[in-house]
């Protein structure tokens, strides 16, 4: 009967540390979200819902939000949605990890950022987009086009009518190695 009991709690185990799920697609409304391994998914109280996933290098996780003019890449993602004030459900706030590239697309007033970082944070409530580590972003309007290098750490402030971005720099032997560099585009006659 040890045995027995020994054996049910050893399955138990093994069962419990495997994925819910190997590969796949999630959508909520216009939000999907492509992984490799689904770790957790909670629907919470005021049609919160919760998820975790992972991806691999080979097939990174990517999480599109048209509706808020953006696509992450990441190795491991976690994320809150919620309804809108149109009662559709939208990212409301997001933590990517390892090897994160992003891209925040809109009409204006800046037409496209792309960036890679280490770790991403969105934070929808607040219009924020947080990148740490070895920091790179490219970015463009209908005049310019800029780039930044080697940062630490990078804040994008993504409201409606401006955006803005403040840049902290990462250091080699004391002194701040990021740049900023902007770049007039050609205007056509």
């Amino acid at each position: 009967m040890r045995w027995l009991v020994a054996v049910l709690v050893g399955c138990g185990i093994v069962l419990h540390g495997l994925p819910q799920q190997q590969g796949g697609q999630v959508q909520f409304g216009r939000v999907k979200i492509n992984y490799t391994t689904l770790v957790s998914v909670r629907r919470l109280k005021d049609e919160l819902i919760t998820i975790e996933v992972r991806g691999r290098r080979d097939v990174p996780v990517r999480l599109e939000s048209p509706d808020q003019y953006l696509t992450l890449h990441c190795a491991s993602l976690k994320a809150t949605l919620a309804p809108n004030e149109r009662n559709q459900l939208v990212v409301r706030d997001a933590e990517a990890t390892g090897e994160v590239s992003f891209r925040y697309d809109r009409s204006k007033p800046l037409s496209r950022l792309d960036g890679v970082a280490r770790r991403a944070v969105f934070d929808a409530q607040r219009q924020i987009l947080t990148l740490e580590g070895d920091v790179s972003l490219d970015g463009e309007d209908e005049f310019y086009r800029m780039r930044w290098r080697n940062n630490a750490r990078i804040t994008l402030y993504l409201e409606e009518e401006a955006q803005r971005v403040e840049a902290q720099s990462q250091e080699r032997e004391g002194k701040p190695i990021g740049e900023m560099i902007l770049e007039p585009k050609e205007r056509k006659p």
